[in-house]
């Protein structure tokens, strides 16, 4: 089907334009609206324009046919409009006002008044636009506690947004197929060859290997109605609170999508600002809050598409006033596709030690070190499926009892397994005190043909005692070891055996929790790492 408007849609087109320039015109005009307006700011995309007007800004749709969107009726635009308004007051409804009518008095135009309208808006409180996240990152304020923000927003969004999609196949293998596959011959017209062939033959590859996967996905409820369009320039820290605005609202197609197409966005604009380490941030707390593990294995093709997306925009940009630098920028996200599709040689982390030992701030610490997803047992052992709210604390011992401890290594080596697959490093905080369970994980590194190193963290029996203690009386944390879970530990732990030991990197933990986030503090491990391929240089260590 043809993306070209009609003869007739043209002609609609043309009778709608005529009157647009004397809109657009009262609309630079402060007298048109009902509140002071202080001096107009226009800002035009390919279909609509933004009137920033004092306190508030008013977004209109123009009246153009583009072959995915016909907006030359105003039905069209005022459907539109109530469209934007009702979908964006599901993460920035602090910035959503309402949908005023543009009414045509005598020769001018004035907003939410009475009469017959001939156009419509969506009305927004305004912003400081030095707090979306693209001017944060520039300036060197998008700080890890603002992306795990960000992240638990996103995450219950993903949660509570309405999974019952529309009767078409949205979000299918097919669908996905279509988008990659219109991304790329629009990249092609604009700029022949434009598109590295090592990226276009990955993304068939994958669409291919993956069709199974993302039909499951779609058959399992992971299809959902998502943002869409959620890259650092459409997000906004206003106070204290992560707003996720201008999502898709002209397509359907765009917006019900799996929720990790739509995290996959942020991720990759995070990583092509030279971001690795907050996108791993963003990534591990996601899948903290969700445990959609089994989403990952998808992420890298959804990477690529958001890359090519945002390449396609700028290259459009470029034509116009606005378009200063955009065909650098569109090098960049083409730069970070072609990252994203060269494998990097996944890792298994094993954390082991006793409760108390510092390893889940460590773990946390090391993460965004080496882009590696971190598995909690603490939290694990709590979630009952993807999505579903974590049980209450107070398990009782019978969590730590031999069949429960089984079963929830059972349920780590599976998600570590989604991890591999997907190709990032595992790093699995856990106590793993018994050969058993650490057997399990290496038979797992050997069948996947990844590299395997066990993380001892260490420290005296007595300050064990005391971080257990201090645990128990503080405010909620994961884990449930009180001291008689960490007296059977000490009792029964099975050594790490001398094969085991040839593997190992020991850390002392009896340190200030500050180390853990210096590079230097992990400089044995770092070594070995990239020894073994497990980093590539490119990923660079950041200090927080």
């Amino acid at each position: 089907m043809s993306n070209r408007p009609s003869i007739h849609a043209s002609r609609r087109e043309d009778a709608a334009r005529r009157g647009w320039d004397t809109l657009d015109a009262a609309l630079r005009r402060s007298c048109t609206y009902r509140h002071p307006a202080g001096r107009i700011r226009r800002i035009e995309t390919h279909i609509s324009v933004v009137y920033l007007a004092g306190r508030f800004a008013y977004k209109i749709k123009k009246p153009v046919d583009l072959g995915f969107v016909d907006f030359t009726r105003i039905e069209g635009r005022r459907r539109a409009c109530r469209e934007e308004y009702r979908l964006n007051r599901r993460l920035a409804k602090p910035i959503y006002v309402g949908v005023v009518p543009i009414v045509r008095v005598g020769r001018t135009y004035l907003l939410n008044t009475k009469g017959h309208p001939v156009d419509y808006a969506v009305k927004m409180k305004r912003f400081d636009e030095r707090r979306i996240f693209s001017n944060l990152l520039a300036a060197g304020e998008l700080g890890v506690d603002i992306i795990e923000s960000a992240a638990d927003r996103l995450a219950l969004f993903h949660r509570c947004t309405s999974r019952t999609p529309p009767r078409r196949a949205y979000g299918s293998a097919n669908q996905v197929q279509t988008q990659v596959h219109a991304i790329l011959a629009a990249l092609d017209r604009e700029s022949a060859g434009i598109v590295p062939a090592e990226v276009r033959a990955w993304c068939g590859l994958e669409l291919a290997r993956l069709a199974e996967h993302i039909d499951a996905r779609r058959a399992k409820g992971f299809v959902r109605e998502c943002h869409g369009d959620l890259h650092l320039e459409n997000v906004v820290l206003a106070g204290r609170d992560v707003l996720m605005f201008d999502c898709i609202e002209f397509s359907e197609v765009l917006r019900w999508i799996d929720v990790v197409n739509d995290l996959a966005f942020l991720c990759m604009d995070l990583r092509a600002h030279d971001r690795p380490d907050l996108e791993t941030r963003l990534l591990n707390r996601w899948l903290l809050a969700t445990g959609d593990f089994a989403g990952l294995r998808a992420i890298r093709l959804y990477i690529v598409y958001r890359a090519l997306v945002r390449a396609l925009v700028e290259t459009l940009k470029a034509r116009s006033a606005e378009g200063v630098g955009g065909p650098k920028r569109a090098s960049g996200y083409l730069q970070c596709a072609v990252k994203a599709v060269r494998e990097r040689q996944p890792c298994l982390l094993l954390c082991h030690g006793y409760s108390g030992s510092g390893k889940s701030a460590a773990s946390t610490a090391l993460a965004p070190l080496i882009g590696a997803i971190r598995l909690s047992s603490d939290i694990e052992r709590k979630r009952a499926a993807p999505f579903a709210p974590l049980l209450e604390r107070s398990l009782t011992h019978g969590a730590y009892l031999p069949e429960a401890v089984d079963v929830q290594y059972a349920r780590l080596l599976n998600l570590a397994h989604h991890v591999l697959e997907a190709g990032y490093c595992a790093l699995v905080d856990a106590s793993f005190l018994y050969h058993e369970h650490r057997s399990r994980f290496v038979a797992l590194a050997r069948s996947m043909q990844v590299p395997l190193l066990i993380l001892d963290f260490r420290a005296a029996p007595d300050c064990l005692q005391r971080r257990v203690r201090q645990r128990a009386m503080g405010p909620y944390q994961p884990s449930d070891a009180d001291e008689t879970v960490l007296a059977l530990q000490l009792a029964n732990a099975d050594p790490l055996t001398r094969e085991e030991l040839s593997s190992t990197v020991v850390f002392d933990t009896d340190v200030p929790i500050a180390s853990f986030e210096e590079p230097a503090y992990w400089s044995p491990l770092l070594a070995r790492l990239h020894h073994g391929g497990a980093l590539h240089d490119e990923r660079k260590q950041r200090q927080r």
